[in-house]
């Protein structure tokens, strides 16, 4: 399109993104199945919270790059699915609801397992206990409430597309009545000022979270309010939840950022649009495989079924070896 290369196509965009969703996806369920079986008894009371951020992270891959597959069109608020959704004729609205929604509980749900370990640790004799609650419901609640706006004040398609034609008239050889372009937003800076609000307030609210925890365990350690080796533990914990978080949340932070601003200052392209998406479709794969390297107990559970797997290999060796030696001394 517009003499830009093969990566900036549909084509391209689509079949990347259906071949890192098919290859998350066993690995995405392999990491569900060790944080509810092969979570131990010291880790049982974050257990949920890690499967609650898990499971978003999953799911927001999925959506990215199974189900929706938003091939968004470069300096404008448009864009075409070409997920499985479009195949049972979805309402378009409807898509970009679920995927924008995704992100957001996405978001919250890293909030939410920060400050279960901050509540359990510091604050569960406070008066935080009374405030986490709302403190959470607010959080949720304006995940899922905050692209109904958006949605809703969506333009007129048929006059919307006219004016995007004229503007980008490259764009209409994308457009077919089967898959038409869909125009979410025309002329309406209010929805870039909601998502930058929103993504600035969860990103205070984490990194307060982290800074509390770091704060705290350096006084408990100093005031001896907590033993030597609980202290060693729970900061062995905290930082490979750091990192668990930390590396993934840049996945989807640096392409959103990007994204904003590349729109606002009208200097993207499409090739940079399609490596946004591409990048956020590979979040859960990346917090899937930090979480399985970093914990200790995920990773010893893979280990041990890699050394099962080796012991079995060298089994099948030895007995082949056997049986080739029986026969030839025959």
């Amino acid at each position: 399109m517009e003499g830009e290369s093969f990566f900036a196509s549909p084509q391209f965009f689509s079949l990347t993104l259906y071949t890192i969703g098919l290859f998350s996806f066993p690995i995405n369920l392999f990491g569900a199945y060790c944080i509810v079986f092969q979570t131990p008894e010291s880790m049982k009371s974050v257990k949920w919270s890690m499967f609650n951020m898990h499971f978003w992270s999953s799911f927001e891959d999925i959506t990215v790059s199974l189900l929706v597959q938003p091939y968004l069109l470069k300096s404008t608020w448009a864009g075409i699915p070409y997920g499985i959704l479009k195949e049972f004729h979805v309402p378009l609205t409807l898509q970009a609801y679920i995927l924008s929604t995704s992100l957001c509980m996405l978001a919250v749900s890293i909030i939410t397992i920060f400050e279960n370990r901050y509540f359990l640790l510091f604050a569960e004799h406070t008066w935080w206990r009374f405030a986490r609650r709302p403190f959470l419901a607010i959080n949720y609640t304006l995940a899922i409430l905050y692209y109904v706006p958006t949605v809703l004040s969506a333009p007129d398609q048929t006059s919307a597309r006219a004016v995007t034609f004229k503007e980008f008239p490259e764009f209409r050889k994308l457009d077919t009545p089967e898959n038409p372009i869909y125009v979410l937003v025309l002329d309406n800076p209010w929805v870039s000022a909601r998502q930058i609000a929103m993504e600035v307030t969860y990103l205070t609210e984490a990194l307060s979270l982290v800074f509390l925890l770091k704060y705290n365990m350096k006084n408990a350690t100093k005031g001896v309010k907590m033993s030597e080796n609980t202290s060693r533990l729970q900061k062995a914990f905290l930082k490979a939840l750091y990192t668990q978080t930390s590396l993934p949340f840049m996945v989807i932070l640096v392409p959103s950022v990007v994204s904003i601003f590349s729109g606002i200052l009208e200097i993207s392209t499409q090739s940079v649009n399609n490596l946004v998406y591409i990048t956020l479709s590979c979040h859960g794969l990346a917090s899937t495989t930090v979480m399985l390297l970093i914990q200790k107990p995920y990773r010893e559970f893979c280990l041990g079924i890699v050394g099962k797997s080796k012991r079995r290999q060298k089994i099948t060796a030895i007995s082949t070896i056997s049986r080739r030696s029986v026969v030839t001394a025959f």
